[in-house]
């Protein structure tokens, strides 16, 4: 079983959502974050520019099946790639156990 933590503009989240729903990945967490990258935002406020330190994004964080994780990646890129700065990050992390405290059941039958 793996984390799959996605970060993206939140003007993409409903799209996103929308794209993984159609493919079979309805369970997520979602969390409302503020960001950046390496580069610092720049914007002009009243003629003079400002670079601004933090940025809102959205964070979605899913459970799945190790064979599973190429095409929820796949998926995820396809909606969001733009080739620009800021179109997001897709982080994969091992997930040793998962318990369901509602019947102690363990593994990924308990989690997905």
């Amino acid at each position: 079983m793996k984390e799959v933590t996605i970060i993206l503009r939140p003007k993409m989240y409903f799209e996103t959502k929308r794209a993984l729903d159609e493919v079979g990945f309805q369970a997520m967490t979602v969390q409302e974050i503020i960001g950046r990258g390496k580069s610092p935002i720049q914007y002009d406020f009243d003629g003079e520019l400002v670079s601004h330190r933090l940025v809102a994004k959205k964070m979605i964080t899913m459970f799945v099946r190790d064979e599973d994780v190429d095409f929820l990646v796949q998926t995820v890129v396809s909606v969001n790639q733009t080739n620009h700065a800021g179109d997001g990050k897709i982080f994969v992390s091992p997930v040793l156990e998962g318990i369901r405290v509602r019947t102690g059941e363990h593994g990924d039958e308990a989690v997905l």
